[in-house]
């Protein structure tokens, strides 16, 4: 009797704290609303002018290039080439130009037209015209690269038209000290990332993202990590549903030093992503920080539960996109619309095919979760005076922008391990994207202890103490740390755009806790740093190596098995 009076009295407590919460009916609310963050949005400036947005333009432009955070280490007088296409704003591009003449730079722009594709990603036409081209290309030879060109089945893996862009021969590239554009990332990198986009409109310029702190991010990175490497188990909860869990054995470890005995990676050797002995010890990468193994899988892979977002790289979904998982791969995809159904047949396409670097054939591998840590990352908002201005309505800002604001996590589905080889063979990567904005992420250490690293998509690093007092070093820690920027959840668990307004330009300027003419704002990769994010970690792999790391174990050429 005393222990059924207990076990009623904790059954009410966690009713009480909510712990427990049993959602109405049709609603994806897996929390009590009153325990989910209210929702907010930043005040945006009226922006009138390109001159207005040429001091945040300054400091990208003269701040190194890491991880996340774009830069391009201008020092003053080197030749820039700039490559622009239809969608950067002209006022982004003549601040742009601005800034660099200020800085004394001989300044040549290529303007590009980006033509529109002959669908529309994200609709029912897009993803019968993708399962129709992944159909033709999976009955030719799996191991002969195609003579047809088909669609970019790699980088965030949604199926997109090849653009060519623009190439520059090493001839033409000795006439510049430094190119910029959507085509080359920073450090003149081809296709290292599609830079501008970042900045493509005057409000997405003039942000307090562009202000926040390289040294601060570089500071809670590092005490994020020190728990992330030391992490044995971990579960992850979400408002709407999300429930799984995973254990970080040591071996995943050796895929991202590179020394697993089975496994290789390119793995974008460059700033990004460089897999070498050693590399385990600083954020991979910064901004985007590992919170679940990828490049590969291993047999003992255990990553069990459900996963559910309503965003993806395609789009709105709802109900939310569910995704079953099982020893680290989907198990069954429910709900999703159109895309849902492209996905399910997309995997069982691929279910026989071993792609080189996987424990087991098919494509369904969980192989990224990463988070985003600067709580000054804004992502869609509504605002009457800019809805439906062309190039500029915040409405229309992607989701996937918003993924890089601490606390927000991205994941990734597929195979992007052998993103080097399925480059080769033009072949199916079905590396997806979903989008979460209110997780918990929690971490048993291997020393037993429990650390809750995001409380329903709150970055609790934001509150150490450590973290508040080197952010009081530039202003009032409460703004600089405060995420700016909280998407709405409904009652029904449906997460939607906050809305905000416009402000005079120099009245938003005299409020943001951080000026832009503050020197310190213009990042240096600090020595310690260097050994993972230097001029001397960049270089570009030889598939060869991969192809015959991979001959040596059997997994090429590449085959269909049968599923055991």
């Amino acid at each position: 009797m005393k222990r059924t009076v207990v076990l009623l009295l904790l059954v009410g407590f966690l009713f009480s704290v909510g712990f427990i919460y049993t959602p109405q009916e049709g609603s994806y609310l897996a929390y009590s609303l009153e325990d989910v963050p209210k929702p907010r949005a930043p005040l945006l400036p009226r922006i009138t002018s390109a001159q207005q947005l040429v001091p945040f333009a300054k400091i990208i432009l003269q701040r190194d290039y890491i991880g996340q955070r774009l830069g391009w280490s201008i020092k003053g007088g080197e030749k820039v080439l700039l490559i622009v296409n239809n969608r950067i704003h002209p006022w982004v591009v003549e601040a742009l130009t601005t800034a660099l003449y200020e800085l004394r730079c001989p300044v040549e722009v290529i303007h590009q037209e980006r033509k529109l594709v002959r669908w529309k990603n994200g609709t029912q036409e897009w993803a019968d015209e993708a399962l129709r081209l992944m159909e033709q290309r999976l009955s030719e030879d799996l191991n002969t690269p195609p003579a047809k060109e088909y669609p970019s089945w790699v980088g965030s893996g949604t199926p997109r038209p090849r653009n060519p862009g623009l190439r520059l021969t090493e001839e033409q590239l000795k006439n510049y000290d430094v190119v910029i554009g959507p085509h080359l990332g920073p450090r003149n990198q081809p296709g290292l990332i599609s830079s501008l986009s970042y900045i493509a409109t005057p409000e997405l310029l003039a942000s307090p993202r562009i202000l926040f702190p390289g040294e601060l991010m570089d500071f809670m990175e590092t005490k994020i990590w020190a728990v992330i490497r030391a992490a044995e188990r971990v579960r992850v909860r979400g408002v709407q549903g999300t429930d799984f869990s995973f254990t970080w054995f040591p071996e995943w470890w050796e895929i991202v030093e590179g020394t697993h005995p089975k496994i290789r990676s390119g793995a974008d050797q460059s700033t990004f992503n460089t897999l070498r002995p050693g590399r385990s010890e600083y954020a991979v990468f910064a901004g985007h920080l590992l919170l679940h193994p990828r490049y590969g899988s291993i047999d003992g892979s255990d990553a069990h539960g459900v996963v559910m977002s309503q965003e993806g790289d395609w789009g709105h979904m709802w109900p939310p996109l569910a995704i079953h998982v099982n020893d680290g791969e989907i198990s069954e995809i429910e709900n999703g619309g159109f895309f849902g159904d492209f996905w399910r047949s997309s995997l069982e396409l691929t279910k026989d095919i071993q792609y080189p670097g996987f424990a087991r054939p098919g494509t369904g591998w969980l192989e990224e979760f990463a988070l985003g840590t600067n709580p000054k990352v804004f992502g869609p908002m509504r605002v009457k005076e800019l809805e439906n201005v062309d190039g500029r309505d915040p409405q229309s800002i992607s989701w996937s922008y918003a993924r890089d604001r601490s606390g927000a996590v991205h994941g990734g589905y597929g195979t992007l391990g052998s993103k080097w080889w399925n480059s080769i063979y033009q072949m199916p990567a079905g590396h997806y994207h979903q989008f979460f904005f209110f997780l918990d992420y929690d971490v048993t250490t291997r020393d037993g202890r429990t650390t809750r690293v995001m409380d329903k998509g709150h970055l609790t690093y934001l509150d150490d103490p450590e973290v508040r007092a080197m952010a009081a070093q530039y202003g009032d820690p409460d703004q600089i740390l405060r995420e700016d920027w909280i998407p709405e959840v409904t009652p029904e668990g449906k997460i939607i755009r906050p809305e905000t307004r416009l402000i005079p330009y120099d009245e938003w300027l005299a409020q943001l806790p951080i000026k832009p003419d503050d020197p310190r704002l213009i990042y240096r990769i600090p020595e310690h740093l260097k050994k993972f994010y230097g001029e001397d970690r960049i270089r570009f792999y030889d598939p060869e190596e991969f192809l015959e790391f991979y001959r040596s174990i059997g997994q090429i050429p590449v085959k269909r098995v049968s599923r055991k």
